[in-house]
């Protein structure tokens, strides 16, 4: 009687929400399987990410297998100017030590980091003697900006990140003063292609004033490239990086302390002192994310496991934040050609969207954007996460263990999904989660 008047209730929350039960085929042209089309690696070993993409020129390949040491290099201090080399304040010392086998990093010391903002004025201003982002690791002989203690506070199965952040002398940061927001590493894989779907293509997809009504308002972020022009940003959990290139610079900068020279024809960093990281390791750190591809789903496009996830993806109106498919320009000096003229299968829209209180950590990432507002992530190789990292976790900070804890922290624009999800019979619940334990 009880699983009766449980299924009964459903029912009626369903009918309420406007769902239909009835499944019809969504509009998806293409092969989800290859989801970085002609760079798709068909290898879904924990090995996955880290394989180069098919479809490279032997060329290609070459420089790729080259440039691979940089992204695994340990950095160190260096003798030379005051500073040089690693730090001497950083997060990590290469960028595999976050970006696990080039997938994400768990939300432990060593694999994630802070960002922090007054609270004050919407999270848009940085915290002094700390900026816009922590650093608590030092090199020898020098104190890191401050020490963080982490606990996960649990709530009707759902867990958010309690911390305590003390500086040197003993003192501890007010959390009604100051914002912090954990962010552990997203993977890198199929980065040349999200920065190869031309900015029209995303700027259609932009409804900020949400003129159509579906409560769904997609936001582009504007931000100044290396270059000094005004483009949109793809990258980070914000979408402050317009590049490859720049959030290659920004994480050498950020994460590990270390400068870049500024062009390729000078060794100097913009302080005017001798660059840590030379213009062509920059470049070829660059090189080695944007030609990597992603893996190939495990179920075949036609399968009945397919099928039945894509339906309730489209039924639950997910694919209206989470795009499924894009396609890549054509650019006669892309790095790799393999990389134009691709339909591909991320699932995101690379827009901001305000995802609601629960995840509001008050940081709005130096005012590009609000501090509830996250960039759509890619769902691509989603279901690889823990084959890679065993103990990696979801969302920007790693609060969600599953999938499904995921989808149950969407808030905001998407909350009305969210709604939709907890209202299905357990059955279908499980056909989507299957579907993209498969991604």
């Amino acid at each position: 009687m009880r699983k009766i008047t449980l299924g009964c209730l459903a029912l009626l929350i369903a009918v309420g929400l406007g769902i239909s039960f009835k499944f019809e085929s969504p509009v998806w042209s293409g092969d989800p399987q290859r989801s970085a089309g002609i760079m798709t690696v068909f290898n879904r070993a924990y090995t996955s990410f880290e394989t180069p993409a098919e479809g490279l020129t032997e060329a290609e390949f070459d420089r790729h297998a080259e440039t691979d040491p940089l992204f695994e290099q340990s950095h160190i201090p260096l003798d030379g100017h005051p500073g040089a080399g690693l730090g001497p304040l950083h997060n990590a010392k290469a960028c595999s030590s976050c970006h696990v086998l080039n997938g994400r990093g768990k939300p432990i010391a060593g694999q994630s980091l802070f960002r922090v903002a007054m609270r004050d004025q919407g999270g848009v201003n940085p915290v002094p003697g700390i900026g816009f982002q922590l650093q608590d690791k030092a090199i020898f002989g020098h104190l890191p900006e401050a020490n963080v203690k982490r606990k996960w506070i649990e709530t009707d199965g759902l867990r958010r990140l309690q911390t305590t952040i003390t500086e040197p002398d003993g003192k501890e940061l007010s959390n009604d003063a100051i914002a912090r927001s954990l962010r552990i590493a997203p993977p890198v894989i199929g980065m040349g292609l999200l920065e190869a779907i031309p900015e029209a293509d995303i700027l259609a997809k932009a409804d900020p004033n949400d003129l159509d009504g579906d409560g769904i308002s997609g936001r582009p972020v504007w931000n100044l490239d290396s270059d000094g022009e005004s483009k949109i940003g793809r990258f980070g959990w914000k979408a402050l990086a317009t590049s490859v290139h720049q959030q290659s610079a920004n994480a050498y900068r950020d994460d590990m302390g270390l400068t870049t020279a500024t062009g390729p024809d000078t060794t100097l960093a913009i302080d005017g002192n001798p660059a840590d990281i030379s213009w062509q390791e920059l470049d070829g750190v660059t090189y080695y994310t944007q030609t990597l591809g992603a893996p190939a789903t495990a179920e075949t496009a036609n399968s009945h496991l397919t099928r039945q996830g894509t339906q309730l993806f489209d039924q639950l109106q997910c694919a209206s934040c989470h795009v499924p498919s894009q396609r890549t320009g054509n650019n006669p000096n892309a790095v790799a050609q393999a990389i134009n003229n691709q339909t591909i299968w991320p699932y995101t829209d690379l827009l901001l969207h305000d995802m609601g209180p629960g995840l509001d950590d008050g940081v709005a990432e130096e005012g590009l954007s609000l501090s509830s507002e996250w960039r759509t992530a890619p769902l691509w190789g989603l279901g690889m996460t823990k084959r890679i990292n065993r103990k990696a976790s979801f969302m920007h900070d790693g609060r969600a263990r599953t999938i499904e804890e995921a989808i149950l922290w969407h808030g905001g624009e998407a909350e009305a999904s969210k709604q939709r999800y907890a209202a299905l019979p357990k059955q279908k619940q499980q056909q989507l989660l299957n579907w993209l334990n498969q991604l």
